[in-house]
């Protein structure tokens, strides 16, 4: 029974990917990812943060600094410009495709970073070449193959937007 206890306590986060999963309460992770949104490209570092219901996501450039926050909270979503301005929307999705341009599905990406489908919304996974994908709310996110544990690389497809996205630094609180 000990030897059971102390290998369940050593075993690393593995999100299933079938089952419909809640969000750990807290957890954090830092990345780079890269935007083809019509044609156009664009590259960002950025820091995730998720505790309780709320996610704040701080958009770096390559020397580090933050040039943009984002809040999601369950009554709204905030947005701060490079020059600190708050701008204000009901949900992310709307308020990035007014300041950034194009949609941030950032409602599932809270789930999807961590190999999770949203529970909330219908979703179906698919084995393509080795890899997991995801369909959930048009669309296509792929894992590769390799991936163990909360994934270290995804990609997001969907009409004319690529968003690819990696992981590093995972902190991840139990739950």
């Amino acid at each position: 029974m000990a030897t059971l206890l102390l290998v369940a306590g050593c075993a690393s986060y593995k999100p299933a990917p079938a089952a419909p999963s809640a969000l750990p309460n807290q957890y954090s992770v830092s990345g780079k990812v890269a935007v083809n949104a019509a044609g156009k490209g664009y590259n960002a570092r950025f820091s995730w943060s998720h505790h309780n219901q709320q996610d704040r996501v701080d958009i770096s450039n390559p020397l580090g600094q933050v040039v943009a926050r984002l809040e999601m909270m369950p009554d709204g979503a905030r947005f701060f410009d490079t020059d600190g301005r708050l701008h204000l929307a009901d949900d992310i999705e709307s308020l990035s495709e007014r300041e950034l341009g194009w949609r941030l599905p950032a409602a599932g990406l809270r789930y999807w970073l961590l190999g999770l489908a949203d529970p909330e919304r219908a979703a179906s996974w698919q084995e393509e070449d080795g890899a997991r994908v995801l369909l959930q709310d048009g669309w296509r996110i792929q894992y590769p193959a390799a991936s163990v544990g909360a994934p270290d690389k995804l990609s997001l497809k969907r009409n004319d937007l690529e968003v690819r996205i990696a992981l590093y630094d995972w902190q991840l609180a139990s739950q």
